[in-house]
């Protein structure tokens, strides 16, 4: 690993951050989506087979992980009872936490792709 692959990826993790932060750290947080994406990722890794490192296949099983949470989180929200009784202010909230699958899977994968 080199110096500027290490350079590089505290600079795409401090900018990502800040970004966050810049416009409200929290309701980009959720633990049980970022549990799912990374138990995922790693099983990926430990399993997939190929000339890929375990940094690329990691990324790789990121961004598979963040797209199967996001469906499981759809069919959720289509079954849940705020659905049905139509109220929205339930939908919302419960539609971001399914989308934050994705968007840590792909996180992980940028950063993936930087370090590796």
């Amino acid at each position: 690993m080199t110096t500027t692959k290490i350079v590089c990826t505290a600079i795409y993790v401090l900018f990502i951050a800040a970004t966050l932060i810049t416009v409200g750290v929290g309701q980009y947080i959720d633990l049980n989506s970022l549990i799912v994406v990374i138990v995922i990722g790693a099983l990926f890794a430990a399993a997939a087979k190929g000339e890929e490192s375990l940094v690329q296949k990691f990324g790789n099983g990121a961004v598979r992980a963040g797209w199967l949470g996001s469906i499981i989180g759809i069919i959720a929200v289509f079954g849940s009872d705020g659905f049905a009784a139509g109220d929205l202010s339930m939908l919302g909230s419960a539609m971001a936490v399914c989308s934050l699958t994705v968007f840590y899977g792909y996180v992980f994968k940028l950063g993936a792709m930087i370090l590796d």
